[in-house]
């Protein structure tokens, strides 16, 4: 989980450039969390840079100043005065700058967080890491892949809403009071208590949403509204198709779809396409298809602890298909680019 940090103290501390480099890295993840993350980080600067008094301050003398006062007329007292007022407020301003920080940061997530005023988090697994977290109400969460899954810090009252992208396994805490919704963009799920796995890979053409236990009912929403779309019932797959708008559903085995959670890969009369889907989010490989014959090819196997070598060799021998690794590159930055993995047929 990410480290927690105060955001309008990093904020201070940015604009008068005493950032560590992992405060700094925090500021900017922070900032690029959401539009008005970003409005906030806009509306701090501008207040900072209206009070570029430092330098001022450096070369006002209050002594010299006082002295001034006991030699000058009752006019020139009145205009030192004056002058004198006008430094102090100004310091004053940038004394409050903080508190003003606070109230700008304040404001924008009491108006754009419908269900408490608390700060947002992410949680994210990089490609081909996993992990789980608990999150404030009790729900339990698995995240493959490539998963980003963001939730406030607290549920306080109304809905328990949660974003996804990527694909997730929850055991959500029963709250009859409090439904739990997870934002899937046009589709959204809502439960009171209930265990599901939920796709949502925002580079996939479909939605996928598995119910194990419990009811989920699934809302279509557009920019005024949302309305119940469908209600699953467990062992119900329900798939949106992203392009047409529309929604199909079937019995599935759900243990096929919830494996991953115990480091299983399983497959039943899958096509290949599915099948290097997952081996790429898995693996964090890239696996180009450049005849489209194999496209036709349905593969059924259970996979544990092999290596993807192994995965492709059993494919090899298993259907008319041969494959070519190509190792990446070292990048500037010290990293690889991702193996590619080319699949023809023989």
């Amino acid at each position: 989980m990410n480290e927690h940090f105060n955001y309008d103290e990093l904020l201070t501390s940015y604009f008068s450039g005493s950032l560590t480099e992992t405060e700094e890295r925090a500021l900017e993840e922070w900032k690029s969390t959401s539009e008005e993350n970003q409005t906030i980080f806009k509306n701090a600067e501008k207040i900072w840079k209206s009070l570029d008094l430092l330098q001022e301050m450096k070369g006002y003398n209050a002594s010299r100043a006082l002295s001034n006062v006991h030699s000058k007329t009752e006019q020139s007292s009145r205009l030192y005065q004056k002058n004198f007022l006008f430094y102090w407020q100004r310091i004053a301003a940038i004394l409050l700058l903080p508190i003003l920080i606070s109230g700008v940061i304040y404001f924008f997530q009491a108006k754009h967080t419908s269900n408490n005023s608390f700060v947002w988090q992410t949680i994210t697994t990089p490609p081909g890491v996993k992990s789980h977290a608990k999150l404030p109400d009790g729900t339990l969460v698995w995240l493959n892949s490539g998963t980003a899954l963001s939730f406030p810090s607290s549920f306080s009252t109304g809905t328990r809403n949660v974003k996804l992208l990527g694909e997730a396994f929850f055991d959500v805490a029963k709250d009859e009071k409090h439904p739990f919704n997870v934002d899937l963009g046009r589709i959204n799920i809502e439960v009171v208590g209930t265990k599901f796995n939920a796709i949502n890979y925002e580079q996939e053409g479909q939605t996928e949403v598995v119910l194990t236990s419990g009811k989920v009912k699934l809302l279509e929403k557009d920019e005024s509204k949302s309305w119940s779309v469908i209600t699953l019932k467990p062992g119900q797959q329900a798939t949106y198709n992203k392009m047409r708008e529309t929604i199909s559903l079937k019995e599935v085995d759900t243990g096929k779809y919830t494996s991953w959670i115990e480091g299983k890969l399983i497959f039943r009369d899958d096509p290949i396409g599915e099948v290097v889907n997952k081996l790429n989010r898995w693996f964090n490989v890239q696996i180009e298809i450049t005849d489209p014959d194999i496209g036709n090819y349905i593969y059924t196997a259970t996979f544990q602890n092999e290596t993807i070598e192994q995965i492709l060799s059993l494919i090899r021998r298993t259907s008319p298909v041969e494959y070519a690794i190509i190792q990446g590159k070292r990048l500037n930055d010290g990293s690889f680019e991702k193996q590619r993995i080319i699949l023809r047929k023989r």
